[in-house]
């Protein structure tokens, strides 16, 4: 797919969530994406899909974008594309980056974020029937693999791959930095970056880093107003799961109703769980986050602004691979 046809394509994409006309066939898709995934709400996956048409559907954003990025691929390779499922349309970006770089997508949908994928696809090939997108149930004879999933899942990709062009993602989370000046709004915005997914992207934040004399307290008072995760069961329960192990192992935490909240070297927290870490210095935080690198997904408070962890750029690339850099250069 040549850039102009590409940016065509964006502006289409752009111009059909946005259309009245097409709102029954987007409502039926909805519906359909959170039956099959009982994490997904209506509330969430229409969070997640207004931040795609802000990000990814905007052609000015991607006429910045192949401005910084003016390679064009030297092939015209067939890449597989392994989806998550953990969150509402999670897998978009990788295929719009294969459809920007020229190659040809050969997509495996994730069981638990089918029917959204679905919808955009459908949408894409109502602009050009023969987009270079393609659903298969295996990947076998691929120029390329970008896959995403688990630790455990990933070493296996990284082994059946092994002899492949290949990204494999394994499991990630994000750090919030605090240092003392934060105010009440920053602290919204972080709350956001928190709870957001009930906390089930790579991009929620799940370990809190402070100083050592930080009051907690008027963060608190902000986190627990976000008592609308209490709504779903299957936050309710583990949070209950949680709390009981807490108390029954005598681990010294914060009950927020909400969220427990308990200090932790540890950077991925469970759901319902918020870790906190108190650094000394400048030094001992730098040298606590380098430990940890390959773990986090991104900082808020540092390289992203408060609120914003959930809203990334078409450049925020995961686990800071440029794919689109890896796409243009294949051999």
């Amino acid at each position: 797919m040549r850039q102009s046809q590409f940016l065509e394509l964006i502006k289409f994409l752009d111009q059909f969530f946005g259309s009245e006309k097409n709102k029954e066939k987007i409502e039926l898709f909805i519906d359909k994406a959170v039956n099959e995934n009982p994490w997904f709400t209506d509330s969430l996956v229409r969070t997640a899909m207004n931040a795609i048409q802000k990000q990814f559907f905007s052609p000015l954003a991607w006429q910045d974008f192949f401005i910084k990025h003016p390679e064009k691929a030297k092939t015209n390779s067939n890449i597989g594309l392994i989806m998550a499922g953990n969150l509402p349309g999670i897998g978009l970006h990788d295929l719009l980056m294969v459809l920007a770089s020229g190659q040809v997508a050969n997509v495996k949908l994730s069981s638990q974020d089918k029917s959204l994928m679905q919808l955009y696809v459908s949408a894409m090939k109502e602009f050009d029937p023969l987009i270079p997108i393609h659903f298969i149930d295996r990947l076998q004879g691929m120029d390329a693999v970008i896959a995403t999933g688990s630790d455990f899942s990933g070493g296996y990709f990284s082994h059946y791959f092994s002899t492949t062009p290949h990204i494999i993602r394994k499991n990630r989370s994000s750090l919030a930095v605090l240092r003392g000046t934060e105010s009440g709004h920053e602290f919204q915005g972080l709350a956001k970056d928190i709870f957001t997914y009930y906390g089930l992207g790579c991009r929620n934040v799940s370990t809190l880093s402070i100083p050592k004399d930080y009051d907690l307290i008027p963060l608190f008072d902000v986190l627990s107003k976000e008592d609308w995760v209490l709504n779903h069961s299957k936050y309710a329960n583990n949070l209950q799961y949680y709390r009981t192990l807490y108390l029954l192992n005598q681990i010294p935490h914060f009950d927020l109703g909400n969220i427990i909240v308990s200090e932790n070297e540890d950077l991925v927290s469970p759901v319902g769980v918020l870790y906190v870490h108190r650094y000394e210095n400048e030094n001992s935080l730098q040298k606590w986050i380098s430990e940890r690198e390959d773990k986090i997904q991104c900082i808020v408070g540092l390289n992203i602004d408060f609120g914003q962890s959930q809203q990334p750029a078409l450049d925020d690339f995961a686990d800071g691979i440029n794919t689109y850099d890896f796409l243009v250069n294949l051999a």
